[in-house]
């Protein structure tokens, strides 16, 4: 197995799309109400709007699948210590909200090396080809779809607009 390039082409790609204006709050509405990853949607839109892959249910649940162990034991605790040490009372105490910016430190190195993970991945999924919007609107679906979700319900335009930016 290949070690981890946690400064790859996606890294950047989510980088700059996250930013975005409208794209966090989008991504994290989904995370927050349908279960979905964050980087799952990043890495959906990234592969059809930069590498010309295409998604189907299967290929997202077999991200997930992969993606779950590190999530599940890593990230998912991390974001929850951190959301917990915001809803305290006595956040503005300089100790706690150092520990905060600590946890939120850790929390997105842990998402960075998730991001590595997935861009590991990028080869089992087929040959790149040209990258498009239309690509990676259909990706961002089969992941909504994998949830259960319809893309009226979330559109995440935001997502898309900022990814077409970058194809």
């Amino acid at each position: 197995m290949t070690a981890l390039d946690l400064d790859n082409p996606f890294w950047h790609f989510s980088l700059k799309v996250y930013q975005a204006p409208g794209v966090s709050e989008e991504c994290l509405r989904a995370q927050d109400e349908l279960g979905i990853d964050v980087n799952v949607l990043l890495y959906a839109a990234w592969l059809g709007a930069v590498q010309g892959i295409a998604l189907d249910t299967g290929a997202v649940a077999s991200i997930e699948k992969a993606l779950g162990q590190w999530s599940a034991a890593v990230v998912k605790p991390l974001r929850a210590v951190r959301r917990g040490l915001k809803e305290r009372p006595d956040i503005a105490e300089p100790s706690i909200k150092t520990t905060r910016s600590r946890v939120a430190e850790i929390e997105l190195f842990a998402e960075q090396v998730e991001q590595a993970m997935l861009h590991r991945m990028t080869n089992g999924f087929g040959q790149p080809g040209p990258g498009s919007s239309a690509l990676a609107q259909k990706n961002i679906r089969s992941v909504l779809a994998a949830h259960g979700a319809d893309a009226s319900a979330f559109p995440l335009t935001k997502l898309l607009a900022a990814s077409s930016a970058c194809d």
